[in-house]
């Protein structure tokens, strides 16, 4: 019996003892159990075509939580009457000391607040420099999405520090809090904390965008959006992959679209020996001229590249105005190639090899 009266917790005069907290579970449990079978209740109703009143929902939902709000504070042993008394004294519970500084369900609730207000007008901010401000000074996109998020963090920064400062912790009091973060950088965080640093980078050095194509080893896609620890990008396939921003920084990476989205394509082909190479660089040119989205201006050109075992090697290389099109380029490209080839009866070998045989000696065999 003794066990059943221990005291676990005193809120101000008001102590919570190990029977009480027993008593509240079947409580609890009774309650879910009732949230459940309402909803398979309306579940069941929606699928042969009653809708549940959203109104009536709610208001059963908090019925139920009102009667274990009751219930639970009768087993408590609070009266009614001292309902917000009892409320006021959860809210002034010490959960722990930062700096000399005692931190309460309260003080967590008004930071909760504060910052979520913070996001809020972080999100307003970036929205009006978005539409007001970023066009007017004509800024490119890449660097209107850079200085958005440099804004929404400056914002919500400077609301976690009016929330710290307005409940009397110091930010000297957090440099407990800064040794506890260095002991875990050391140990566990290397790699979260170098793709946060990564994010910053990336966003004020500005070597990738959102929107710009990149290849990251064989990896090629659009760049969908940045974030402090990683980065969106969409292949040509529509995967989305998830990259850590180390990737970015620590290696090589091919962006398509830094300065100039133009890029140059390189289709390569063979021809038999024999055939007049002048012949073959009039086809390419001329095939280059009817496909569609090839530049005419750098205009198309052809290199003989080199004498293959097979055949004589060419190159023909175009410009196109961005790299998202390049694949479908190169198809139509090697598709009016052939075409262009047949027309004018040029062949494109397949690897020949010369076979000798030789007669063995008969005592050899």
């Amino acid at each position: 019996m003794q066990f059943f009266g221990i005291k676990l917790i005193s809120f101000g005069v008001y102590d919570i003892l190990m029977y009480e907290v027993l008593l509240m579970v079947p409580l609890i449990v009774a309650v879910i159990f009732i949230l459940r079978l309402y909803n398979r209740l309306t579940k069941r109703r929606k699928q042969k075509g009653k809708n549940t009143s959203k109104a009536i929902t709610i208001i059963i939902r908090v019925i139920l939580l009102a009667f274990l709000v009751f219930v639970s504070l009768r087993v408590l042993g609070v009266e009614l009457s001292n309902f917000f008394d009892f409320g006021g004294e959860v809210l002034r519970f010490k959960l722990f000391t930062v700096g000399g500084t005692d931190v309460s369900l309260l003080t967590i609730i008004v930071m909760a607040i504060v910052v979520f207000v913070s996001t809020k007008i972080a999100k307003l901010l970036k929205n009006y420099f978005n539409r007001a401000v970023f066009p007017r000074f004509k800024i490119d996109s890449g660097l209107q999405s850079s200085l958005s998020k440099l804004i929404g963090y400056i914002v919500i920064t400077i609301g976690i520090i009016i929330a710290l400062q307005g409940m009397g912790i110091r930010l000297s009091a957090l440099t407990v809090f800064a040794g506890v973060l260095g002991v875990g950088i050391g140990f566990g965080m290397q790699s979260i904390t170098a793709n946060f640093v990564s994010g910053i980078a990336i966003l004020f050095e500005r070597q990738i965008k959102e929107g710009d194509m990149v290849k990251v080893g064989n990896m090629i896609g659009t760049v969908m959006k940045i974030k402090l620890r990683s980065s969106i990008i969409r292949t040509i396939d529509n995967e989305h992959l998830i990259v850590p921003n180390t990737e970015f920084v620590n290696t090589t990476v091919e962006n398509m679209s830094h300065s100039d989205p133009r890029l140059r394509l390189h289709v390569e082909v063979g021809v038999a020996y024999g055939t007049d190479p002048y012949l073959v660089r009039e086809a390419l040119l001329e095939a280059a001229r009817l496909t569609e989205n090839i530049l005419d201006v750098p205009e198309p050109d052809v290199l003989f590249s080199s004498f293959g075992d097979s055949a004589l090697n060419f190159v023909i290389r175009v410009w196109v105005a961005g790299p998202a099109i390049q694949l479908m380029v190169k198809s139509q490209l090697r598709y009016a190639i052939v075409e262009r080839f047949r027309q004018r009866g040029i062949t494109i070998p397949f690897p020949q090899r010369d076979v000798h045989l030789r007669q063995l000696p008969p005592h050899v065999q």
